[in-house]
């Protein structure tokens, strides 16, 4: 039955990206790139559906171990997802996305904070009692999956009208355009102009972010082959780093939670060269010691300096 459940999300969230592509008159060429979106959306959901059938955090790792070990980080997100809207929808004594995470490690409590943010959209929730319950450190992630999953759902308005939601100030308005950014990868179905126009439409002070969730996006995701890549590093121009620490973080992640792809570290590698720093190290992405606005991807510090 739970096998059912997520097979049907998972169909849902094909048709979803499927009216997308057509809403934004994007002709896919690559027929990897519905197919790795495919991969991904049934991880996510598996991780969700697993969530919603068995709370306990034993048994939902049990579920989890059970997942195709490279889309582990895609589910985690569907268990933050799930754990979050039960949560809020059935709420009890105990938080079970905080139940789940205790004792977990940094890079696990991130993607699941990132399917907090994806639900918020998805049940349209308020963000703001996310922001005060919790510490930067985790309201980061939630506020970049809040990000996602306005530009997968609400992409009129968030990107092609460019809105920025209004509860969101400082900081936080660049976490959210980095999770834009990583929505753009697949809106645009990876074609590299399209994403070029998308995000040089963008006023300039928010392009840094945008793209460096465009890498993260390219790099976790991928779908691409090396040309499309490289016209990607040569697209952003001037944000090549950005994209490239995006991709970084990617490569950094999988690391930590056990399940590297070889794609992941491709793209990685090819958009480090591109920058002109093949020695670039995803632990050298710097820790931000001065204003918080300051660096790209401040808000995953803790990880990447693990």
């Amino acid at each position: 039955m739970i096998q059912d459940a997520w097979r049907i999300s998972a169909d849902e969230a094909r048709a979803q990206m499927k009216a997308n592509l057509l809403g934004r008159k994007v002709a896919v060429r690559n027929a990897r790139v519905p197919q790795r979106f495919g991969q991904v959306a049934e991880g996510m959901w598996q991780g969700y559906h697993a969530a919603i059938a068995d709370e306990e955090p034993e048994a939902l790792v049990a579920r989890l171990n059970a997942i195709e070990s490279e889309l582990f980080g895609f589910a985690l997100e569907g268990v933050g997802m799930g754990l979050a809207e039960l949560d809020a929808l059935k709420p009890k004594k105990q938080n079970r996305v905080q139940a789940f995470l205790e004792g977990a490690r940094t890079a696990y409590q991130t993607m699941v904070y990132l399917g907090v943010g994806l639900m918020l959209v998805r049940r349209e929730l308020p963000i703001e009692p996310y922001l005060t319950q919790l510490n930067p450190i985790r309201s980061w992630p939630i506020i970049d999956g809040y990000g996602f999953n306005h530009g997968i759902y609400r992409w009129r308005e968030y990107i092609d009208g460019q809105a920025i939601p209004k509860q969101l100030v400082g900081y936080a308005c660049r976490v959210f355009d980095q999770g834009l950014g990583r929505s753009i990868w697949l809106l645009d179905g990876t074609d590299v102009t399209r994403i070029s126009v998308t995000v040089g439409g963008f006023s300039s002070i928010r392009q840094a972010d945008i793209w460096g969730g465009v890498g993260y996006a390219c790099s976790s995701i991928c779908g691409a082959e090396r040309a499309t890549i490289e016209a990607l590093g040569t697209a952003a121009g001037s944000y090549l780093s950005e994209l490239a620490k995006g991709a970084a973080c990617a490569a950094k992640f999988r690391k930590l939670l056990g399940n590297p792809a070889g794609y992941t570290e491709f793209v990685h590698e090819v958009l480090c060269e591109m920058a002109g720093d093949t020695k670039t190290k995803v632990r050298d992405i710097p820790n931000n010691e001065a204003e918080p606005n300051q660096q790209v991807w401040q808000h995953y510090r803790e990880v990447l300096l693990t």
